[in-house]
């Protein structure tokens, strides 16, 4: 059996001596879309942080295209293709639509960004009607496509979301979704970290239901919302 693209295995750590993953197991493949839920507290968003090194693990790896970079800092994992979209303080708010994008090129010196920046503008429309716009302007849907066009201004093999449709609208929600899977067709790797469970687990390949911690369910996102426990622990029945 291949490994995963990207796992996070038997992850154990937490901040200062409180651990608060126990032993937290995170997979996605290339091109996939892996979702992690879970009531809260259950340490989602700290998986997430753990996978992108902003934690110390005690316990366990995370391994990148068969490559261990459990020792790596999160700049060091940007390098090595992973993009990182936290769910607050993601976009400059002072500075334009478009220079919010070339600040995401950061770590690209040696290229033409200009075809990376068309990309994410076809794939958000709206970015490029508003470009000249300051980011603070924008309605919260539109600041999280922002946040997200500059995490692929670096030209990830992984991203990683951290509740991305938190406090947007329905319609709003769905847009953001559809977009998720349109870069995962491209071939990107998304994990990512959701409160709207129902919705994440109908376009994901892989669920995780994390509960203090550890894994209570893993499975396709389908099998999970198949599941009677899951629907009436998790789902609201």
């Amino acid at each position: 059996m291949t490994e995963p693209f990207l796992i996070g295995e038997d992850m154990t750590g937490g901040y200062g001596s409180v651990d608060i993953l126990h032993g937290c197991t995170i997979a996605v493949d290339r091109g996939e879309i892996a979702v992690i839920v879970g009531p809260n507290g259950a340490g989602k968003s700290t998986a997430m942080k753990a996978v992108f090194g902003m934690l110390n693990l005690r316990g366990g790896r995370v391994r990148l295209a068969g490559e261990d970079i459990t020792a790596l800092s999160p700049q060091e994992r940007v390098r090595k293709g992973m993009g990182f979209v936290p769910q607050t303080h993601n976009i400059f708010t002072s500075m334009t639509v478009e220079e919010n994008l070339e600040m995401g090129a950061f770590i690209r010196h040696d290229d033409d960004i200009a075809e990376t920046m068309e990309q994410v503008y076809a794939l958000f429309p709206i970015l490029r009607d508003k470009r000249h716009q300051p980011a603070g302007e924008l309605s919260g849907g539109q600041r999280q496509q922002v946040a997200v066009g500059r995490a692929l201004m670096t030209r990830p093999s992984l991203l990683m979301l951290d509740e991305p449709t938190a406090g947007v609208s329905p319609i709003v929600m769905d847009e953001l979704f559809d977009r998720i899977i349109e870069i995962a067709r491209s071939g990107i790797s998304i994990l990512m970290v959701e409160q709207n469970a129902r919705q994440a687990l109908e376009i994901a390949h892989k669920g995780y239901v994390l509960v203090q911690g550890t894994n209570r369910f893993s499975d396709s996102g389908a099998a999970l919302l198949a599941d009677p426990e899951v629907r009436r622990s998790f789902l609201g029945g």
